[in-house]
């Protein structure tokens, strides 16, 4: 899956000198940029791998959407790019992954992406499918649940799904990991994805809604204290 990327910045042109550089450095097809000039009309619901902000902007600062996507989606790295020295200090508490001083982009730049290239690539775990003789490499965090069906797995992820030609125990062994569970026959779900358990309705990212059998739910409750102790 391609790396997903959002710049926000109210400013045009530093915004394309921002996504230019980010354009050199990375292929197109292993990533997938998105652009805000107005961040009042930013998806927090996005689970976006890299995020670039400009600290200073109107109505609400790169600092307060961080600090509310962050409540979200702690995987994310957040690189946050200003011309106001002064505010890198408020922007500590955040633990952003860099800071970009828009004066020396040209020079600051290509070294972060080059940290953000080794972090993504050496410390987030993946796994290969093989689809029609392609190979599918996908970051595991990215993967919602997987669903059974007629000897085939659904591989679900936020906004998207692929299908493969193998039966869940295989899926299972293939993504080797202890946040993945078995909730049901037909569902292998990525705990660490799960949002709420409400009777026998396991949900699941944003949208995605689970029908659990109600012997299976004092399971599922330990699968999730596990998962985010």
């Amino acid at each position: 899956m391609a790396y997903k990327i959002a710049v926000v910045d109210d400013e045009q042109n530093d915004l394309k000198h921002v996504c230019n550089h980010i354009s050199d450095f990375f292929s197109s097809t292993d990533i997938k940029l998105n652009t805000y000039t107005d961040v009042l009309k930013f998806p927090m619901n996005v689970d976006f791998d890299i995020l670039f902000l400009d600290i200073d902007m109107p109505h609400v600062s790169g600092l307060e959407l961080a600090k509310e996507y962050k409540k979200r989606h702690q995987n994310a790295l957040i690189i946050f790019i200003t011309s106001h020295n002064e505010l890198v200090y408020k922007a500590c508490n955040i633990h952003p992954f860099d800071f970009i001083r828009k004066e020396n982009l040209d020079i600051e730049m290509p070294d972060v992406l080059e940290e953000i290239n080794y972090q993504l690539s050496h410390l987030h775990p993946s796994v290969t499918f093989y689809i029609n003789g392609n190979a599918y490499l996908l970051k595991k965090e990215s993967i919602l649940y997987c669903e059974s069906f007629n000897h085939q797995t659904e591989i679900h992820f936020d906004t998207s799904s692929i299908t493969v030609n193998m039966q869940l125990g295989d899926v299972e062994r293939t993504i080797d990991s202890n946040s993945f569970k078995r909730v049901g026959r037909s569902y292998l779900v990525n705990m660490k994805k799960v949002t709420k358990l409400e009777g026998t309705t396991l949900f699941v990212g944003d949208h995605y809604q689970i029908p659990i059998s109600r012997r299976k739910k004092k399971l599922v409750l330990e699968y999730m204290k596990e998962v985010h102790q």
